[in-house]
């Protein structure tokens, strides 16, 4: 029994996209678990990996008296997977000794510092205006200076007052 996934999953294990897989479905590719209205197949990797192997073989004539050397190998396609399962256990491995980030959980804490620095350059045209003493005039010029910047910087969002 191999390792039970979902069709994104299987499909990036073998190499294939979902919509290949979905043709491989109805022609015969075996299912796990049937999900029902609005749940997800599932699918062992192991069936599913001999499904696909028998069917490479009898589409090369393998077993109808022909040797074909171009037939997949059962030993070949699970080799493949236990190289991706070993590499899922080495990014899990990672992640818990805190050598590896995932992106979103970058992309969240770099969202967090930009906010952070957007709103202290926000700021600043108040701050330099009380401490200056500057006039209503030379405060909205730095304010609308600081707008230009950070909109030049990326992005049409700015940090309204």
């Amino acid at each position: 029994m191999g390792k039970k996934v979902q069709k994104k999953e299987l499909a990036d294990i073998l190499g294939v996209t979902e919509k290949t897989l979905t043709t491989w479905q109805k022609n015969g590719m075996p299912i796990e678990i049937v999900g029902g209205r609005g749940q997800r197949n599932t699918y062992d990797t192991e069936s599913v990996i001999e499904w696909l192997v028998t069917q490479r073989m009898l589409k090369a004539g393998v077993g109808q008296g022909k040797e074909v050397s171009s037939a997949y190998d059962l030993e070949i396609e699970t080799a493949r997977l236990k190289h991706w399962q070993a590499t899922e256990k080495e990014i899990s491995v990672r992640e818990e000794a805190k050598q590896l980030v995932r992106r979103p959980d970058i992309e969240f804490k770099l969202g967090q510092i930009i906010t952070s620095a957007k709103s202290g350059l926000m700021n600043l045209a108040p701050r330099l205006s009380q401490r200056l003493g500057l006039t209503k005039e030379q405060k909205a010029i730095v304010e609308d200076e600081v707008k230009s910047a950070l909109v030049s910087m990326g992005g049409d969002h700015v940090i309204d007052e």
